[in-house]
């Protein structure tokens, strides 16, 4: 079983069987025949990518909702914004991670361990390398996998297979933040020989580093005689936008890319997926781009008292049940007008 990217990050249940059967090209069904147990860590990963999107951009008005909201294949967000270059990058960087960690687990049969590393440090204390080089395998079937979906030969293709391959280096967005964590082994714990393994960042860690790229995003135009989809970087699909007296320069294989500016996202625009900020609770204390006079556009906003019932207080009463309290909370929701 796999969990759906669907129902908005609600963590519904969906068969690998589905999963494999629904608006998959011909290379990824491909792929759900020969590497089942990782089609299932695909799933896990393009969840949790996209729940962290929400998390990454939660007050502000374009705060990934509806990302993920249908299960079939295509383009994430149907214009080339930013906001698309941002769930592509970071769908990649989630579906490596879980690849990742799925391999140095050992729950993947086709992924290769590489358990021969030791080194001597001293007598009589050793350390060895353990673990597999799960990150690395976890981006070559990313890459195979959602690269798989880009058939069409134009510059939107071109786009989201760069922004594809921002997403898969996570190791290189956050290489220092990659943990070494290690596990003694000896008599009586007396760490003889101790196992080191190279542990992944936490998820949210790579979706900061993707949320900050995602800020300095670069707006480009594809050229005229673009050739099949392929990262700009290969073969220079794409060009940066650019204006009178501003030289043009190719993007760097870090940065994300995108072909249109973005809406207001302050209305509902079924073209842009945009549900608008009407209703959207907002933070009146906040500045900038997550303060309500920003995310509610000029409309204003109302301030609506909340009261929540919640058990607290909880004990154990022998034998067996547990007694709970009802505590009650006052507060002040701040919604758009």
């Amino acid at each position: 079983m796999v969990r759906s990217v669907g129902g908005g990050g609600a963590g519904g249940l969906l068969g690998a069987s589905l999963v494999c059967g629904r608006g998959l090209t011909e290379r990824q069904r491909a792929l759900c025949h020969s590497a089942p147990a990782a089609v299932a860590a695909l799933g896990r990963g393009l969840s949790m990518a996209y729940a962290e999107c929400r998390a990454q951009l939660a007050g502000r008005r374009w705060n990934c909702s509806g990302v993920g909201d249908d299960p079939r294949l295509g383009h994430i967000l149907p214009m080339a914004t930013k906001e698309a270059a941002f769930t592509y990058a970071i769908a990649a960087a989630g579906v490596t991670h879980a690849l990742g960690a799925a391999c140095a687990r050992g729950d993947l049969p086709n992924c290769a361990c590489n358990n021969g590393r030791r080194r001597v440090m001293s007598v009589p204390e050793q350390w060895e390398w353990g673990g597999c080089e799960g990150a690395a395998w976890g981006a070559r079937f990313a890459r195979r996998w959602l690269d798989a979906r880009e058939l069409e030969a134009d510059a939107r293709a071109a786009m989201n297979l760069h922004n594809n391959r921002v997403g898969r280096k996570v190791s290189e967005l956050v290489k220092d933040m990659v943990r070494h964590e290690c596990k003694c082994h000896g008599v009586s714990g007396s760490c003889a020989v101790k196992t080191c393994w190279r542990a992944l960042p936490p998820f949210p860690l790579v979706g900061a580093a993707l949320r900050d790229k995602y800020r300095r995003a670069r707006l480009v135009h594809a050229l005229p005689d673009a050739g099949a989809p392929r990262p700009p970087h290969a073969g220079g699909d794409v060009l940066p936008y650019h204006t009178p007296n501003v030289m043009r320069q190719m993007p760097q294989l870090s940065e994300l890319v995108y072909l249109q500016p973005s809406p207001s996202y302050c209305e509902p625009d079924p073209a842009a997926a945009a549900p608008g900020t009407r209703g959207r609770h907002c933070n009146h204390t906040a500045t900038g781009e997550e303060g309500c006079s920003h995310v509610c556009c000029g409309r204003g906003w109302r301030s609506v008292p909340v009261v929540s019932r919640d058990k607290c207080r909880c004990r154990f009463r022998w034998c067996c049940t547990v007694a709970c309290d009802i505590c009650v909370t006052r507060s002040t929701a701040h919604v758009c007008n």
